[in-house]
């Protein structure tokens, strides 16, 4: 089951009016009136080249620079218009009668829009989710040594291949096959931390390796306890004879290095089918 997490977006907007700048945000096919003051430049912003700026009255200073246009009133009392074009856009401004310093746009943005990013489809979503949750995975996972295992000539044979420990859940992959003349129905395995007491071998040598059950005999007295088994999946229950099969299995457990985990599963008739790996 995939868990779907959807975040909400609060997006706020703030006016921010501070004594040395004030900003007015101007929309498009709009006159945008700009306030100014005697002896004071204003700056109209466009982030791309202005080609050309003209007014209605002389009684203001206009130059336009690159992306950026500055205005200076020349006398008190006048008042007139501005178009201004850039590569891609007109603006039309109303320039207001020079007045108060303190009530005056010392810089006017009118930036280009930002290119918006196409929306995500829930199904794009999803795939996103999957390929970090995937990618996470076989970064982190970690193969198991299982060279000490011989495959059974009339027999089933386990070997363990990776194991992925997440925060709170460890993951065991496991391969099966059925060497066998009978077919094998393969059961979810049972589960089993086990603490030996006086091990003949040294435990922490051998993290990150199945054990064979020589090596497992000399685990001495353990002390088992068993684990839940959360999830478990199968690529295929029933084993003909020379058939194999692969399985994952869950464990909702934080396991502290090193330990030995045991996995059982159903004997074929003749021996007990184990898997033992030291994590």
């Amino acid at each position: 089951m995939m868990r779907l997490l959807m975040f909400v977006v609060m997006i706020g907007v703030s006016l921010a009016v501070a004594d040395e700048l004030k900003t007015a945000a101007p929309a498009s096919n709009e006159v945008i009136h700009v306030a100014t003051a005697l002896d004071h430049l204003t700056v109209l912003e466009f982030g791309e080249p202005v080609t050309m700026a003209a007014a209605g009255s002389q009684a203001f200073q206009i130059e336009r620079h690159e992306d950026k246009v500055f205005i200076k009133p020349l006398k008190a009392g006048a008042s007139t218009d501005l178009f201004v074009w850039t590569a891609s856009r007109r603006f039309t401004y109303e320039l207001e009668s020079p007045g108060e310093v303190t009530h005056m746009n010392f810089a006017v943005e009118n930036r280009p829009p930002t290119p918006t990013k196409p929306a995500t489809s829930p199904a794009q979503g999803l795939d996103e989710i999957a390929d970090r949750m995937l990618t996470r995975a076989f970064l982190g996972s970690e193969r198991i040594d299982s060279s000490l295992i011989k495959d059974a000539k009339d027999g089933v044979t386990i070997r363990i291949e990776r194991v992925y420990q997440s925060r709170n859940t460890v993951y065991i992959h496991y391969a099966i096959s059925n060497r066998g003349r009978q077919s094998y129905r393969v059961p979810t395995p049972t589960v089993e931390q086990l603490f030996p007491s006086q091990p003949g071998i040294s435990v922490p040598a051998l993290r990150g390796i199945q054990l064979n059950r020589s090596m497992a005999e000399k685990l001495g007295h353990v002390r088992p306890e068993a684990l839940t088994i959360a999830h478990s999946e199968l690529q295929k229950t029933d084993l003909d004879a020379g058939q194999e099969t692969q399985g994952v299995i869950a464990i909702r457990k934080k396991v502290d290095s090193p330990t030995v985990i045991k996995l059982g599963f159903a004997n074929n008739g003749k021996n007990s089918i184990e898997a033992f790996l030291v994590l």
